[in-house]
This record gives structure tokens, C-alpha cells and sequence, in this order.
């Protein structure tokens, strides 16, 4: 589960990387996990293709789209199917936001690969 506590540690900081649990799972069982890393006052926030993991997809097989929307936010997706945000001096709230959007992200494309396959 991101935690404020670790975050505020990255934050304390001028370059940095955490591995964090985001609470939630692919099929039940595997976890979501969502890195964070800090360079500067830049953060960039992601799952490191966890949901093309999981969902067992070849990268250049599948149609991967560029967004998805998470209620009234937006991930990225890259080519290599790795779901990421990147934000300049956030927050500590609003970083702990995009850490939840990026492992709700994951599981939104990790579901829509499923659906596609």
C-alpha cells in the first residue's frame, strides 16, 4: 500500500527510486507494483510493464492504446506497454494520488488485454 511515510523519505531527497505496493491486484493474487523515482524536483511514477506481465501479452502483438482513463484522469502508456505519469514538485497528496491512478492504470490495461486476447 503507498504510504505517505515512504514517499516523504523520496521527497527528503534529490534523487531517488522506491518499489511501493499499491493494495491492489492483477488476478487476485499477483500484486500491483508501482515505482517512484525522483531526480531533482522531477518524479516519474511507474507500473515497469507490470500489466503486460501479467497478462502473459507479446508487446508487438497487441494493440496497446496511448491513454486510459481513470475516472477523470488519464495514464500514459508507452509503446513497451508501461503505464507511467510524470509530475514536477508535487504534492505530497497529489504524488500519492498518481501513484494510485498509475496501479489503477495498470490494472485497467492489464484487464483490457485480457478482454482482447
Amino acid at each position: 500500500m503507498v504510504t505517505g511515510a515512504e514517499l516523504a523519505d523520496l521527497a527528503a531527497h534529490d534523487r531517488g527510486e522506491i518499489a511501493l505496493e499499491s493494495g491492489l491486484t492483477y488476478d487476485g493474487f499477483t500484486p500491483v507494483r508501482v515505482r517512484v523515482s525522483k531526480r531533482d524536483r522531477r518524479y516519474g511514477v511507474t507500473d515497469d510493464g507490470g500489466a503486460i506481465s501479467a497478462a502473459g501479452a507479446n508487446v508487438g502483438r497487441v494493440a496497446l492504446p496511448d491513454r486510459i482513463g481513470i475516472g477523470e484522469y488519464e495514464v500514459n502508456i508507452s509503446r513497451h506497454g508501461v503505464v507511467r505519469l510524470s509530475a514536477v514538485a508535487p504534492t505530497a497528496s497529489w504524488l500519492e494520488t498518481i501513484c494510485e491512478l498509475v496501479g489503477r492504470g495498470s490494472v485497467a490495461l492489464y484487464e483490457e488485454l485480457l478482454d482482447a486476447a
